[in-house]
Order: C-alpha cells, then structure tokens, then sequence
C-alpha cells in the first residue's frame, strides 16, 4: 500500500471510529448494526469490513486510545505531584472526568465481549501498565513512610484501580441519587484511609 493509500486508510479509520462512538452512545452499543456505522461513514459495508470485522473490534479500538491516555495521565500526576495524598487526589478527580471512566460507564453491559480470546491480553496489558504505574507510586509512598498500610502494593494498586468500576459508579450515584462530587470526595477518603492516611487538606 502506498503512502498516500495508507494515509486515506488511516484517516478513513478515524471516521468510522468517531462515527462509531456517536452511534453507540446515542443508540447503545446493542441497537447499532455494521450497516448503521457503514451509513454514517458513508463507506460500503464491504469497505468497512476491511477496516473492522466486528462491534466488538470497534469498542475495542475506541476503548484502547481512552486507556492508554489514563496510564499517560497517572504517570504525568506521578511525575509533577510529591505527596502520595496529593496524587491519589488528582487520580482519582481525573479518573472519574476521564473519556476512559465516561466510555466504560456509558458501555458497561458490553465490557465482558472484549475479554475475550481475541483481545483479552492486548487490554489487560494497558491495564496491568496503570496498576504497576499505582503500585511504584505506592512503593515510593512507603518508602517516604507517607503510607503506613502494611497490606501488599499489588493488593492496594489493584484496589485503585478498582474505584473506578463502572458497578459501584451506578450503585451509589445514578440509583441512590447522589451527586458525583460527594461519591468522588468520598472515594478519595476512602482510598488514603486505606493507605492509613488522613485527608486533612479537606
């Protein structure tokens, strides 16, 4: 393929990706067929499928950008931030108004199809990048004896990572009616008492 085929290729793939997204938040990710996403990208469904075979290849490519701009985003706070409560903080304000958190949340019920066979270790590679990145950050917390916990990094990394399960976002917010401000400032609370630290900043 030759350099300016590659180009159109590429700049064809943004389209429908972008399409794609639109399509499945505004209709959900089960009611929108290939055709629809081939419609909106004014493509022929033949010339879509050269470019994904499936929804699920679909969600994944849009998912993936999303993630890897989290992991990015936690290694600059890491990076710029000294205290570890200062870290969490930003964390996890950040992950709760992230494209990341917003795609997952809005495409929950579907998450399951991506760990698959098929793409099940390309994703939980990005993943175990963020919670190494929480549990260096975590061991450097230590080591300042800043964290006091005594429970293992890989535990506490994986809890992290956790806080942003979609599940627990609608149990406590979208059902109980409360506000996302109160569930954020409560989660952070209860991540640094876990850490045996106070917010005192608050």
């Amino acid at each position: 393929m030759s350099q300016r085929m590659d180009k159109i290729f590429d700049a064809r793939n943004k389209t429908i990706l972008s399409n794609a997204e639109t399509l499945f938040r505004l209709k959900g990710f089960d009611k929108v067929t290939m055709n629809d996403i081939a419609k909106e990208s004014d493509v022929a469904k033949g010339t879509l499928y050269l470019h994904f075979k499936s929804k699920e290849e679909l969600l994944f490519n849009i998912l993936i950008p999303k993630l890897e701009e989290f992991n990015h985003k936690v290694e600059l706070i890491d990076k710029n931030e000294n205290l570890i409560r200062n870290k969490i903080k930003k964390i996890i304000t950040y992950g709760f108004d992230s494209d990341f958190f917003d795609f997952t949340k809005d495409h929950f019920l579907y998450m399951h199809k991506l760990f698959n066979v098929q793409y099940h270790n390309e994703l939980n590679a990005i993943i175990d990048k963020v919670i190494k990145n929480f549990s260096l950050m975590i061991q450097e917390g230590k080591e300042k004896n800043e964290i006091k916990s005594s429970l293992p990094n890989n535990y506490l990394s994986h809890q992290l990572m956790h806080v942003f399960d979609p599940q627990i976002y609608f149990s406590l917010v979208e059902n109980e009616k409360n506000t996302k401000e109160s569930f954020v400032h409560n989660t952070i609370n209860f991540y640094l008492n876990v850490l045996s630290l106070s917010d005192k900043g608050e």
